[in-house]
């Protein structure tokens, strides 16, 4: 269980929270989200750009005081403005590396909002964090950037008793949680005699064998073309080569991995839900929509965040067992944990045309994220290959207005009446809800690092709030709903 690292120099920073990235198109609105829900956050804008960090302070401290003008309910009580001594400038670069540290050492929680990751601004942020035990939380979805910083960053991170938390934005937020939820709340559900009528005479607890995740979305204009540039490269990452030869650093960094038997599925464990094929969409009842596999990097965090936990659970067992028996040794190089479910990660279409029409373009999107001259081709027109839907600059706020998400996760036991279902929803899923969830991730680990079971180290948010039950609440408390469908109450959790 985690204690409040290095709370004494902690207090002693001048800022909670420092949003680096601050005037990207994600970083405006996770700014935005502090100033006008958190006035008791300090906070600090950064970024390499003084002039734009300057234009962002000035135009939300003017929406603040038309706010004030406008509001009879002296909205001053409840929104922040940010003040010079809020704007702190360091390029992410390799020449700047000490004047990064320098700021970053002011606050007690980075929120590194400056992409794509895997170019070396990532890196530098993130190792710029560890270096000042200021801890880290980042937008990022592209898994050869978790493998990479895990393989070089984990033992320092540990040593240095730093979180570094990627991916706490959607869509692997949502898919994490519901996951995790729905998995808990099945072992609760069915996990004992009484509450399973056709359990046998041995008290065996309920396994969690098959989980599938839906992400459904309503009024979804556009999104920004950075997200777009990022998928492309990690297309391009995983078709070369690049992310395989990150995973296997990962396992030669971590040979205690390879030992592990913990994560292997038993044999009678039958496939309960499929993934769709490539080619062709499946009609799903429960969300009356057309299904497809989704591409994004949630099944990526999801194992990842599993891999982690029995990374860490293998070290606690071998430590604990330093001076045993080789047999007990060897029962230590294992995890304690579950083996991994059956896992379907998919999403939702409104008609059978749309997703064929979302079949055709991401069968050329796949095919010239091949080669490097098709990346190009791909890189220099975002809207051509999206139907519009990527664009630079992102949605209008006008546009974001409306539109919102629904996850939905199902876990199975070993017999198919064994389900329980949950739902993760928000508002618009890219900007809204994620600046969302950014805030109430950054919060756990601020307000309530005591309820975290880890003191440090390089992880996604799955393994990070594992087990942590306030993270919910917050996670509710910043708008976003949190739901258990079928539980052991029949009722929110």
């Amino acid at each position: 269980m985690s204690n409040t690292n290095n709370s004494t120099k902690a207090a002693r920073r001048p800022f909670d929270i420092i949003i680096y990235g601050a005037t990207g198109f994600a970083g405006k609105h996770v700014v935005k989200h502090f100033v006008h829900n958190h006035p008791e956050v300090r906070i600090a804008i950064a970024g390499r750009n003084r002039a734009k960090l300057n234009q962002l302070a000035t135009d939300l401290n003017n929406n603040t005081a038309s706010s004030d003008t406008n509001d009879t309910n002296d909205i001053k009580n409840h929104i922040n403005t940010i003040n010079p001594d809020q704007i702190l400038v360091a390029p992410a670069d390799d020449e700047h590396k000490q004047e990064l540290i320098h700021i970053l050492s002011q606050a007690k929680i980075c929120l590194a909002c400056a992409g794509p990751y895997r170019q070396n601004v990532g890196r530098n942020v993130l190792e710029a964090a560890i270096e000042s035990q200021t801890d880290y939380l980042d937008l990022c979805g592209e898994p050869q950037f978790y493998d990479d910083m895990l393989s070089s960053f984990d033992a320092l991170a540990r040593e240095r008793k730093t979180l570094v938390l990627s991916a706490c934005a959607f869509d692997c937020v949502p898919s994490e949680f519901c996951f995790a939820l729905a998995s808990r709340e099945l072992v609760k559900k069915y996990g004992s005699i009484s509450a399973n009528a056709n359990a046998s005479s041995t008290d065996v607890p309920v396994q969690v064998t098959n989980v599938e995740i839906v992400h459904t979305f309503q009024g979804i204009k556009c999104a920004n073309a950075t997200t777009f540039h990022a998928a492309v490269d990690g297309f391009h990452a995983s078709y070369t080569g690049e992310l395989k030869a990150s995973r296997q650093k990962v396992k030669d960094c971590f040979p205690q991995l390879q030992n592990d038997t913990s994560s292997k599925r038993p044999k009678e464990w039958k496939r309960m839900v499929a993934t769709p094929s490539m080619t062709s969409p499946v009609y799903h009842e429960d969300t009356d929509s057309y299904l497809l596999k989704f591409m994004g990097a949630d099944a990526a965090c999801i194992l990842a965040s599993d891999r982690y936990l029995r990374l860490r659970s293998i070290d606690d067992n071998t430590a604990t067992n330093t001076n045993t028996s080789p047999d007990q040794k060897s029962s230590s190089s294992s995890s304690s944990l579950p083996p991994m479910p059956f896992l379907s990660l998919c999403f939702g279409l409104q008609s059978k045309s749309h997703a064929y029409t979302f079949l055709g373009f991401g069968a050329i999107f796949a095919t010239l994220a091949k080669f490097s001259w098709g990346c190009n081709i791909l890189h220099s027109s975002p809207e051509t290959f999206t139907r519009g839907f990527f664009r630079e600059g992102g949605p209008t706020d006008e546009e974001l207005v409306g539109a919102s998400f629904a996850t939905y996760g199902t876990a199975y036991g070993t017999t198919g009446d064994q389900v329980v279902k949950v739902k993760f929803s928000g508002g618009e899923p890219g900007y809204i809800a994620t600046a969302a969830m950014m805030s109430a991730l950054a919060l756990t680990v601020l307000n309530h690092r005591e309820s975290i079971k880890f003191e440090g180290g390089v992880m996604l948010p799955g393994a990070a709030f594992n087990g942590c039950d306030v993270v919910y609440d917050v996670l509710r408390q910043e708008g976003l709903q949190i739901e258990v469908i079928d539980s052991a109450n029949d009722e929110n959790v």
